[in-house]
């Protein structure tokens, strides 16, 4: 691979709603890339089976019953990292295996 191709298959900052799938995950690239979304009103990122939540110190309208109903039944992958997400996940998990499940929240 020339510089040119390996500088054109990387993603553009913020762009990644997963920080795992980047091919150098290094402090500053994670920094950059939470930093790009966050400026673009986007404070939830997954870094594997982690959501990052960074508060976006207003409001922003991504919590009505509308934006809830849209991650019913939905593999992560199917849509943008957000609480709710993980929350279904959690939901799904416990119906599946009828085992409680637990949710580590950490600030």
């Amino acid at each position: 691979l020339n510089s040119t191709h390996s500088m054109a298959a990387r993603p553009a900052l913020g762009e990644v709603s997963d920080l795992v799938s980047l091919s150098e995950l290094t402090e500053d690239s994670l920094l950059g890339h939470l930093r790009a979304r966050y400026e673009k009103d986007v404070i939830y990122t997954y870094v594997g089976e982690i959501l990052v939540a960074l508060n976006p110190f207003k409001h922003l309208d991504i919590y009505s019953k509308e934006v809830d109903a849209s991650y019913i039944n939905k593999n992560k992958t199917e849509m943008p990292p957000h609480i709710f997400a993980i929350a279904d996940g959690v939901f799904q998990q416990m119906r599946h295996t009828g085992k409680s499940q637990c949710c580590v929240v950490s600030g």
